[in-house]
């Protein structure tokens, strides 16, 4: 039988060994860095092919708390699993553990769920996603903007596009972001593609200084891709790619 990791995931058998960490301790300092760097989890129950983002709330000796999800059935079926499947990245480290079953309880007077420590966790270094900047204008972002019950949208140039996430420039005022922030529902425009509607969670926000207005890049992973839109998306990087080497080619 292939050997899978802690997030259900088939892996070989040398990389199965090689990437688990074992012992309450070990295990409680790879996540109790998730915590500090407050890195976002994509939860998902056992049986189910829907996920949820979470936060990590609290690291004890012997159980963790989580944020609740969003929306009753979600919660319902986060209860009633024997188990949840969580995964998540650390300095480009892909982090991934399962445990269960979920308990209702509280962090600081507000509602959590409560969970076991791990008994393992799984952690393996990403592979570097083909990252490329298309020319200049190319490729734009839609970001909704929802305040009081209303919805607008700001438009965002994509700086460079890779298969984890991309980057935004924006003008510094156009919308408040902040590192964590989960923009559901952005629209993609590919050329010569409808638009695509994708979930983003920012990972940095750099202020870029120069001429005309102040300007914000934010760094932003992809949430829960699905894979048609990753082959799409793959194959418009490769595109980009082929013309960029072309380019070259053609000055040299």
């Amino acid at each position: 039988m292939t050997p899978t990791d802690a997030i259900g995931e088939p892996v070989g058998e040398l990389d199965h060994d090689r990437c688990l960490v074992h012992g309450t301790g070990e295990i409680r300092k790879y996540l109790q860095r998730l915590f500090d760097a407050r890195c976002i989890l994509s939860g998902q129950a056992d049986g189910t092919t829907a996920s949820q983002v979470t936060a990590l709330l609290h690291v004890g000796d012997a159980s963790l708390l989580i944020d609740v999800p969003r929306g009753k059935e979600t919660l319902r079926q986060w209860l009633e699993s024997p188990r949840l499947r969580f995964e998540s990245s650390l300095e480009r480290i892909s982090v991934g553990f399962a445990t269960g079953p979920v308990w209702l309880d509280q962090h600081e007077g507000q509602p959590a769920l409560g969970l076991p420590l791990p008994t393992r966790l799984h952690y393996r270094q990403r592979r570097e996603y083909l990252r490329v900047a298309p020319p200049m204008g190319a490729l734009r972002c839609h970001l909704p903007l929802r305040q009081d019950d209303e919805t607008t949208w700001v438009d965002a140039a994509i700086g460079d596009i890779g298969g984890g996430g991309l980057a935004l420039l924006m003008r510094a005022d156009a919308m408040p972001l902040a590192v964590g922030d989960v923009l559901e529902g952005c629209q993609v425009h590919l050329p010569q593609c409808e638009p695509v509607a994708i979930d983003l969670v920012v990972r940095h926000v750099v202020a870029r200084c120069g001429h005309g207005p102040p300007v914000v890049q934010a760094g932003c992973e992809f949430v829960d891709l699905p894979r048609a839109l990753q082959d799409r998306l793959f194959r418009y990087l490769m595109q980009l790619d082929r013309e960029r080497v072309s380019r070259r080619r053609t000055w040299e």
